[in-house]
Parts: structure tokens; C-alpha cells; sequence
């Protein structure tokens, strides 16, 4: 009786120190809310290369709409005749010719021009914001990476100081003759094992910080505060709305259909070729001698594109043909969004199930074994072997829990990428489960 007091009392304080060690470091967590992933965005897009290279060919482009020329520069001429015996005095006709030439813009070709370089721009806007985006979502996964790290360590010290109680159970046991030299070995084997892991996990929790870091362009090794992990969100589903809300804001699609806009502006500018080019010009001749004006003549010129009118025409036909090729590439991808989305449901339910699954039913279930099989080994009942094997359970099961919370955070960033939003509760709005009773993958609560 005085050593199972004397063993419950350092059980009951290792438990005591781990709970206290929690509630000091509770404070310094921080919890992964759209603020908090709106806060590291805005200081992303000040310091990722990625997104200032896009925005820069963003603003290049926007030049490029303000470069568009609506006249074309005019050309000038001069020149120098030499008379010969038997050509005519330069006197009369005059030694010096000079003038210049100016294309019209007609036919609507500057304004055509413009129109590429207007949605060659707004494509390439399009594009910073999807990098804007899917920058969004890499900063959320690596927060929940990270708070998985946390969770992990956390977890992983909890077990070793479980391991160091009970590693002074069995040696007492062992030195009073209760507990076999196997047991003995077996807790220390057992204790060497987790804190060789742990070392790991401090290490992976590090290489978090470092993947967090690099996002954001920081230091590689400034440390992060104790990330907490989101909490098991209510059900969404596959629901119309959301198939809309995904087929309207998703970036990679505005950024296809913008690329269609792109090519159609080019072909029907590469139509207009075909027409001629006409200009017009002013030459004159000047005597060098009293810088007298012999003559003056007025021109009009123009091409004649009828010469390579069929290639023209091939080059309009290539330009259509890639214009409905790139609304075709933008229709097949709005049938991958619908897959993505269904995809990306039915990860976020399996998550969210699994989450509950070791929360609400196997932990406590594994918890109670536990306890049961210490009560057991204590009382010469049981085997230690149970107890290190329910402990062994109840750590895995833990760490599942962790991970299907940290798998639910990622899966839901991706959500928030293919449908633009990120208030949950407006996204709980469109995938509300109980509008999609007829979804394939929407099972009953009788069937879970």
C-alpha cells in the first residue's frame, strides 16, 4: 500500500507539471484565423519575389496598354542628286530632295492593338492575384504543418515524462522484486526510443518554421510562437452553390478565360491585316545654290496585302483556331474545378469523420484500457507489456486526431483557393449539408 500511494503521488505530480507546462505556454499560441493568414499575406506581398514578379509584369503590362501608338511615326527623307553632262541643270530641276511619309490609321487597327494590350494586361492582373491566392493557401497549410509540428512535440514530452513516472515505478519494483529485468529493459528501451523521437520532432517542428519563413521571405530561422491546431469544423457538402461560387471566383479560370479574351483580340487584329497600309507624303526638291523650291509633289501610298492573301488568311484562321482552343482549354478546366471541388468535400468529410472518430469514440476508449491496464500490472494482475502497448495506442491515436485536424485545415485552404471565400460561416452558407441530400458521397449519420 505505501509504494502504490508513493507511486500515485509521482504520477499525480508529473501529470500536475505537464498541465501547468501548458497553461504557461497557452498564452504564447497563436490561433490560425483569417486574420491572422491576412496579416502574413499583406507582409508576403511585400516581401515574396514570387508575388512582386508578378505584380510587376502585372504593371508592365498595364504600360504596355499605355504604349499602344495611335499614329505611327512619320518617316523623312533626304537626299542629294548629282546631275550629270547630259541630264538637266540642277539649277532648274534643283540638287536637294527631302520630305516625309505618314501612315494612316485606318481600319481600326490602333484601336485593335489596343484591345490586345488591354487584356494581355488584364490577364496578367489576373494572374498576380491567382499567385496572390495560392500563396494564401500555402501560408494556411504551413500553419497547420506547423501546429501539427506543435502538437506532435507536445505530445511527445507528455509521453516522455509519462515514461520517466513510470521508469521509476519499475526500477522500484525491480529493486524489491516485483517487477522481471525484461520489464526493466523494456521501459528503458522504451524511454531511449521516445527521446531519440522527440529530438525528431524538434527538428521537424524547426523545418516548419523554416517552410513558414521561406513564404514570407523572413529569416529561415526566426522563431514561431506555439501554433494551435483549428478545432473539428460543422459538415460541408457538395452543393450547386458552391459549384457556382467555385465556376465564378476560382483565379486559375478568370486567368483562362482572360487568355481566351487575349487570343480572340489578336485574331481579329491579324483580320485587319489583310486590308493595305496607306500613307501619305510631301517630297520636294530645293535648288542648293539660292535655296529656291523647284518643285513640290503630294503622294499616297498603300500596300497591296492582296498579293499573300491567302497566307493572310491562314494567319487568321491560326489565330481563330487558337482562340477557341483556349476557350476550349478553359471549358475543360472548369469541369476539373467541379472534380476538385468534389474531391476537396470529400477529403474535408473524411477528415472531419476521422477527427471525431479518435476524439469522441478510440481515444477514450484507449485511455480507459490504459488505465485499466496499469491498474492491472500494479496490482500483479496484468502484464507491463499491456501497459506500454496501450500507451504505445493512445499515443498514435492522439497524433491521428492531430493529423486529421491539420488535414482539415489544408483541405478547407484548398476550399477557400477554388471558391474565393474565406469566412468559413459564409462557406458553411453554400455548403450547407442538409441542401444536398442526393450528393453520392453525402452518407446518412446512421451509415458513419
Amino acid at each position: 500500500m505505501k509504494f502504490l500511494f508513493y507511486r500515485t503521488f509521482i504520477l499525480i505530480f508529473a501529470f500536475t507539471l505537464s498541465v501547468v507546462a501548458r497553461c504557461d505556454g497557452a498564452a504564447e499560441h497563436v490561433a490560425i484565423t483569417p486574420d491572422l493568414v491576412d496579416q502574413l499575406l499583406s507582409e508576403a506581398q511585400t516581401h515574396n519575389p514570387a508575388l512582386q514578379a508578378a505584380g510587376i509584369r502585372a504593371d508592365a503590362a498595364g504600360m504596355g496598354v499605355e504604349s499602344t501608338r495611335q499614329w505611327e511615326d512619320p518617316v523623312a527623307t533626304l537626299g542629294v542628286i548629282k546631275r550629270t553632262a547630259r541630264g538637266s541643270k540642277s539649277s532648274e530641276e534643283g540638287d536637294l530632295i527631302y520630305g516625309f511619309e505618314q501612315k494612316l490609321p485606318l481600319f481600326g487597327r490602333p484601336e485593335l492593338m489596343r484591345r490586345v494590350a488591354a487584356a494581355n494586361a488584364t490577364r496578367e492582373q489576373l494572374a498576380s492575384d491567382y499567385e496572390t491566392q495560392k500563396l494564401r493557401r500555402d501560408i494556411v497549410a504551413a500553419l497547420n504543418d506547423l501546429a501539427l509540428a506543435d502538437r506532435a512535440l507536445e505530445i511527445g514530452e507528455q509521453d516522455l515524462s509519462w515514461l520517466d513516472a513510470t521508469l521509476y515505478a519499475v526500477d522500484h519494483r525491480y529493486r524489491v522484486g516485483q517487477s522481471s529485468q525484461v520489464e526493466w529493459l523494456k521501459i528503458q528501451t522504451t524511454r531511449a526510443k521516445a527521446t531519440d523521437e522527440l529530438k525528431t520532432r524538434r527538428l521537424e517542428r524547426e523545418h516548419g518554421e523554416v517552410e513558414l519563413n521561406r513564404l514570407l521571405n523572413r529569416d529561415l530561422h526566426a522563431s514561431w510562437p506555439k501554433v494551435e491546431l483549428s478545432t473539428v469544423q460543422p459538415e460541408l457538402a457538395y452543393t450547386p452553390k458552391l459549384v457556382d461560387a467555385a465556376l465564378t471566383a476560382e483565379p486559375q479560370l478568370k486567368v483562362m478565360q482572360q487568355q481566351t479574351a487575349v487570343a480572340q483580340a489578336a485574331a481579329d487584329l491579324t483580320r485587319r491585316t489583310r486590308l493595305p497600309e496607306v500613307g501619305v507624303g510631301i517630297e520636294a526638291r530645293q535648288y542648293s545654290g539660292d535655296a529656291g523650291i523647284r518643285e513640290g509633289t503630294l503622294t499616297v501610298n498603300f500596300s497591296l496585302p492582296w498579293l499573300n492573301g491567302h497566307r493572310y488568311n491562314n494567319d487568321w484562321h491560326r489565330d481563330r483556331a487558337l482562340a477557341r482552343a483556349s476557350a476550349l482549354d478553359a471549358q475543360d478546366y472548369a469541369l476539373t474545378i467541379r472534380e476538385n471541388l468534389h474531391h476537396a468535400i470529400v477529403d474535408l468529410d473524411a477528415a472531419r469523420r476521422q477527427a471525431l472518430l479518435y476524439r469522441d469514440e478510440i481515444i477514450p476508449l484507449t485511455e480507459q484500457t490504459l488505465d485499466s491496464a496499469q491498474a492491472a500490472w500494479v496490482a500483479n494482475l496484468g502484464l507491463f507489456q499491456d501497459v506500454l502497448d496501450a500507451r504505445r495506442m493512445l499515443l498514435d491515436d492522439q497524433l491521428a486526431f492531430a493529423s486529421a485536424c491539420a488535414e482539415q485545415g489544408r483541405k478547407l485552404a484548398d476550399l477557400e483557393l477554388l471558391t474565393g471565400i474565406h469566412d468559413f460561416s459564409a462557406l458553411l452558407g453554400l455548403a450547407d449539408a442538409s441542401a444536398a441530400p442526393d450528393d453520392t458521397h453525402h452518407l446518412p449519420d446512421d451509415s458513419k
